[in-house]
């Protein structure tokens, strides 16, 4: 149960955190969506003058043309991934 409530406790400091981050619109009948400033994959939704933070299915980016994930997106400068990075295996009987 207090892992639950932590975990709750986190994903509304997340949200909040992203809502700072990001200016919605005071007034707007539709959604409006804003590129995350770090990683190509994830993306605001403003909605209510509350943004919310959304990632995008493996392998796809934030298509801010079309409001989308999409495949084939130019990310620029972004991060591609939040993965850490792979690390190679020492081979066997390898000595230095």
């Amino acid at each position: 149960m207090k892992l639950f409530v932590t975990s709750l406790a986190i994903g509304f400091a997340v949200i909040l955190l992203a809502s700072a981050e990001v200016k919605c619109p005071e007034i707007s009948d539709d959604s409006v969506y804003f590129p995350h400033e770090i990683e190509c994959g994830k993306f605001y939704e403003c909605s209510s003058r509350s943004a919310i933070l959304f990632t995008c299915p493996t392998g796809t980016y934030f298509d801010p043309e079309l409001n989308i994930c999409n495949w084939n997106v130019d990310c620029g400068n972004l991060l591609t991934s939040t993965a850490p990075p792979a690390t190679t295996p020492a081979k066997e009987g390898h000595k230095e």
